[in-house]
């Protein structure tokens, strides 16, 4: 039985790797070659089942997409909304399930629409008339931090967009009576909301409740992670599991009650209601794969308990993985997924604690210590960083939520559920006991040595450290543990690849429509700017580059640079000085805000390890426009020099140009817009290669056809962040070829479609492969 799961399992996590789903007679002829394999390789031929499975589910899904050549298209359609919605600063997020218009050039599927300036919140069932400027499904490419493509299409979404306010949204009379679970949800979060307004306290509830989560704080979210408590505020497997042992001791004290203990079939039906019971509040918490993963296990553990079977086995947790795997062809690619089973697996190798009330008060701590270290490889992939507090405050958090939080949050959702009802009691006094209790866990997590953020390594390196682990948790072999030991530290404590002496690297991360990009050298890290801050709240810099710089394994900034004061250079400025102790500011006159800072000044220059940096813009005294008076920095080592030009426009750049700035790579001024690249400061330069920050099917068109034409025609390779993902030049210390590497490189079939002909048609044809690539974006 494990040999055909972990056979399944691995043909599905192997899609995930190829560039291109294959053909459909292709996906044919690999299951019939598992068919046919199956009497005497039945491993190979689950995993070729596995591959062909979830292949063919996928490109189901694809199909859905809406095109990324009809990008910003304004369709008016009719939908009813799908789920409860989500309040951000000015706008509410909402899904919407179309319902007209129909036909293949309409949209299919769910959407999901912003609401700037609502004039309503939208409720589930309810049926909308909209105008909807729709985007195709996409997302930015860093090789680290979540992957937005992915998870909208693991979520069904076809497209995202926002509604046009002319004409307004219009609600249609009558309710669609579609998504019943969705109104329940919505009910109990918004009884929440209006019991606790504006309290960070009530998104903790509405997560613990029914799983939404997107009103909790940024500052707690960075709470719970640092101190390893957030599967506690989301429904998991501990929430479903404890709600089926609540639901089978009031059935069993039941049964004391005079006429229950003469009951026939007393087991089935004890079984049936704990199924029952459980399978609704796993809905009603929004069925997420840690929630569907217990729920399944319940219910084998119910049919094992009928047949009088073995219960609670491996076996039971390899036919929940795989009754998963089956149902969703990406459950393979979440997180939540792995963090789960491989959990649950840990805790069954662990077997039955004691009865004494000291040796399940051991077995408990020894739970959490094992946890750590078996889920550490999946955390240092999936978040970038792990908390070293983890197993302590798991100690005190777990009791207090299972024995306490859990059971009034779900005598609340109870009450509220009730017609007229209202959890009003509950929620007021678990949100006063929420609200002495956050400033304790932001201090916890703030202590020096809570977290620690690992330098991303190769998956396959992590997968061999995780087998070990693992195999050295059920194997008493002494050789074994001690390997799994040292493969974890070198893990945790491993170094990515740095710059030699007199070499730099740069990498203009992909942050949309803004700029953040990243200068190393052997041992010194500069950022200049963080990327913006959008307008229905969150930013580029937590989103993008505090992954990236975790991953690095970079966990100080020696010098952050704000080139001047538009949000989408200087947005994310607060929360990376938030997150990560930096040195000293350099910015343009216009950037104001807290802490200390030094205006760039053309002249200041200094030197790290062989590589030398030097502003060139603004001159002192110099007196223009915010674009004009950017920071222009130039990066000069025995391999290569780069040019960082920010927003500068043509006045600056005829000051730049007079001095000859010559460079090997450009960071194209203002996006590549056509008040930039003027034909002086282009020849000039006289770059290799030009990079353009510019957000896919942004709404100015950059970089302009006409600016990439120009570079084009000095010689120059023009690579944009919205069709390559991040991109990284890395010199040595001598001169040499520029190496280059791209995030979107290889590709992976979920990402944007048709992208290349998006592009083409704004740049028109290039003899180059890279030159292709610069794109409309």
């Amino acid at each position: 039985m494990l040999p055909l799961v972990f056979g399944f399992c691995a043909g599905a996590a192997a899609v995930h790797w190829l560039p291109r789903l294959p053909a459909a007679p292709a996906l044919l002829l690999i299951a019939l070659a598992g068919l046919l394999l199956w009497r005497r390789w039945r491993p190979l031929a689950a995993l070729l089942i596995g591959l062909a499975w979830t292949a063919f589910g996928s490109e189901r899904l694809l199909a859905r997409d809406w095109p990324c050549s009809r990008d910003r298209e304004d369709v008016v359609l009719t939908g009813v909304v799908a789920a409860p919605p989500v309040r951000r600063a000015g706008a509410i997020e909402l899904d919407l399930d179309v319902l007209e218009p129909r036909g293949p050039a309409a949209p299919h599927g769910r959407l999901r629409l912003t609401w700037y300036d609502a004039g309503a919140v939208p409720r589930p069932g309810q049926v909308w008339r909209v105008t909807a400027r729709l985007r195709c499904r996409n997302g930015f490419a860093n090789g680290a931090g979540n992957d937005r493509e992915l998870l909208l299409l693991r979520q069904r979404i076809a497209a995202t967009g926002y509604l046009r306010n002319d004409p307004p949204p219009r609600l249609l009379p009558g309710t669609v009576w579609r998504h019943p679970l969705e109104r329940l949800r919505d009910r109990v979060a918004s009884d929440i909301e209006a019991t606790l307004p504006g309290s960070a306290s009530a998104g903790v509830l509405q997560g613990l409740a029914v799983g939404l989560r997107a009103s909790i704080p940024e500052e707690l979210w960075d709470a719970f992670a640092a101190t390893g408590t957030a599967h506690l505020i989301a429904i998991s497997g501990l929430h479903v599991t404890a709600f089926a042992l609540v639901v089978l001791l009031l059935l069993r004290a039941a049964w004391r009650l005079p006429g229950c203990p003469g009951l026939r079939r007393r087991v089935a039906v004890e079984t049936a209601l704990v199924v029952a019971a459980t399978s609704a509040y796993a809905l009603l918490a929004g069925a997420s794969l840690p929630t569907l993963r217990t729920l399944v296990m319940v219910v084998l553990v119910a049919g094992a308990t009928l047949l009088r079977r073995p219960a609670l086995s491996l076996r039971t947790l390899a036919l929940a993985a795989l009754l998963l795997v089956a149902a969703d062809p990406l459950a393979v690619a979440s997180a939540g997924f792995w963090l789960s089973f491989v959990a649950t697996w840990a805790l069954l190798a662990l077997g039955e604690p004691g009865r004494s009330p000291g040796a399940r008060v051991a077995a408990f701590a020894r739970a959490q210590a094992v946890l750590f270290v078996v889920l550490a490889p999946v955390l240092a992939v999936a978040f970038g960083r792990l908390s070293l507090i983890a197993p302590l405050a798991n100690a005190i958090a777990i009791p207090l939520f299972s024995l306490l939080l859990l059971p009034v949050t779900l005598l609340g959702t109870a009450t509220v559920l009730l017609p007229g009802g209202s959890g009003a009691l509950a929620w007021s006094g678990l949100g006063a006991l929420l609200d002495r209790c956050w400033p304790w866990l932001v201090a916890a997590g703030d202590l020096p040595a809570a977290t620690w953020a690992p330098a991303g390594q190769p998956l396959a390196v992590v997968a061999i450290t995780a087998v070990t682990i693992g195999l050295a948790l059920v194997l008493p072999l002494t050789g074994l543990r001690i390997a799994a030991a040292v493969m974890l530290g070198a893990l945790l404590c491993g170094h990515s690849a740095r710059p030699p002496p007199g070499g730099w690297q740069l990498t203009v991360l992909d942050v949309g429509q803004g700029l953040a990009a990243v200068v190393r050298t052997r041992s010194h890290v500069l950022v200049f700017d963080t990327g913006p801050r959008w307008r229905g709240g969150g930013s580029a810099a937590r989103t993008v580059l505090l992954p990236w710089l975790r991953n690095a394994g970079l966990r100080r900034i020696d010098r952050l640079v704000l080139s001047h004061s538009d949000r989408d250079h200087a947005g994310g400025a607060v929360a990376l000085r938030a997150a990560l102790p930096t040195g000293l500011v350099l910015a343009g006159a216009d950037v104001a805000g807290d802490g200390p800072r030094l205006r760039c000044v053309a002249g200041q220059q200094w030197q790290w390890d062989g590589v030398q940096f030097r502003f060139l813009h603004p001159p002192a005294g110099f007196s223009g426009s915010d674009n004009e008076g950017s920071c222009a920095l130039a990066v000069s080592g025995p391999g290569g020099r780069a040019l960082l030009l920010a927003d500068v426009e043509q006045q600056a750049e005829a000051l730049l140009a007079a001095r000859r700035p010559a460079a090997d790579v450009v960071l194209l001024p203002h996006h590549g817009s056509r008040s930039s690249s003027t034909p002086g400061l282009v020849a000039a330069v006289g770059a290799r290669l030009g990079i353009a920050a510019a957000g896919f099917g942004n709404q100015w068109d950059l970089p302009h056809a006409e600016v990439v034409a120009r570079w084009r025609a000095a010689g120059t390779t023009v690579l944009t962040t919205a069709s390559r993902g991040a991109i990284t030049v890395q010199t040595g210390a001598a001169p040499a070829a520029l190496r280059v590497t791209t995030a979107r490189t290889p590709p992976r079939w979920w990402q944007r479609r048709e992208v290349a002909r998006y592009h083409a048609a704004a740049c028109g044809k290039s003899s180059s492969p890279a030159g292709r690539s610069c794109g409309r974006s």
